[in-house]
Order: structure tokens, then C-alpha cells, then sequence
């Protein structure tokens, strides 16, 4: 069984009583899918990451194990979900994990190469809501709805969306506003 087979199981498993997502095993393998495959189209020198409400793992957990030589610091408020991502980490062994249990704007900034985040606000919000995390190289990695292109539309970035089932949007070289 693979990390992703095992992670399936453990969510599944971990649902029937605490409720984590609405996912089914179908869905899910499809959320994976999903969810790894633009990181062709990342910068291959990420060797730190953040995940902004990294909710049930997905995509925090899931590109971690698929960046098994990237840190990854998964951001994610609830305790629900954050006990889960404990287990879900310690169960799969990803030593490239740490979850901190807060909000981003809780959190003491520090430069990342890579920040991703899935249905969490527009992108303006979520640029100004990490802007301490990035530089000049840092990379955004955002999955979005049909809303994308509008959402982007007056960002100012190196901008890329790759029309899929979901709309991935790519930023780099990206200016904060605030």
C-alpha cells in the first residue's frame, strides 16, 4: 500500500467518528490527483512550504508526501483537523511535516519558497494575509474555482492558471500590497 492508499484509509477511518470531511474514497483518489498534479510547473528548488488551512491534508499532506525533500509546515486552526494531521504524519512517517495548530496570521513569519492553499479566501486576501512569508523567490501555488482568472486579475505577479477540473494559479515574483 502507498502513502496515499494509507492516507485514504486513515482519513476514512478517522471520519467515522470525528467527522473530518465529506469525502468519499473515489472522491479522494481523485482530490490527490488533482492536487499533485500542477507541481511540474513549480520552481524544483522549494525546500520550505506552507499550506493554509490545510483542513483534512488536502493539499498540504498530500504534497508532501509527492515533496518528500521539501519541509512543509501545514497551518491549519481547527483541532479536529489538526489532531488528524498529527496522525495522519506520524502514521505515514513524513518527517517533512510539522503542524502548527493556529492561524497564519498567528504565527511568527518566516520566508518560504512555496505557499499553497485551497478554497481558503480570494487571492488578494491570501497574498496580504502571508505577505510577511514571502521574497523575492517564493512561489504560490493556489487551487481555485472558475473565479480565478477574475480573482487575479489585478495581482501584481508573474501569473499562471492552468485550466483544469480545478483552476490552478501559479504566482511568482509576487508584490504585496499592504
Amino acid at each position: 500500500m502507498n502513502k496515499y492508499e494509507k492516507y485514504i484509509e486513515l482519513l476514512l477511518k478517522w471520519n467515522k467518528t470525528h467527522s473530518v470531511t465529506n469525502y468519499n474514497k473515489n472522491e479522494l483518489k481523485e482530490q490527490i490527483k488533482e492536487t499533485i498534479k500542477p507541481i511540474k510547473y513549480l520552481n524544483q528548488e522549494i525546500k520550505t512550504a506552507i499550506d493554509i488551512g490545510t483542513g483534512a491534508g488536502i493539499p498540504g499532506l498530500i504534497l508532501a508526501i509527492a515533496m518528500p525533500e521539501t519541509k512543509w509546515f501545514l497551518i491549519e486552526p481547527l483541532q479536529k483537523r489538526y489532531s488528524f494531521l498529527n496522525y495522519a504524519k506520524l502514521s505515514l512517517k513524513l518527517n517533512n511535516v510539522k503542524v502548527i495548530p493556529k492561524r497564519i496570521e498567528q504565527i511568527e513569519p518566516f520566508k518560504v519558497d512555496l505557499i499553497t492553499s485551497r478554497a481558503v479566501k480570494n487571492t488578494e486576501f491570501l497574498i496580504n494575509l502571508s505577505c510577511e512569508f514571502i521574497d523575492e523567490k517564493t512561489e504560490m501555488l493556489l487551487y481555485k474555482g472558475e473565479k480565478a482568472k477574475v480573482e487575479i486579475k489585478n495581482i501584481n505577479a508573474d501569473k499562471k492558471i492552468i485550466e483544469d477540473k480545478l483552476n490552478y494559479v501559479i504566482l511568482k515574483d509576487i508584490k504585496c500590497s499592504n
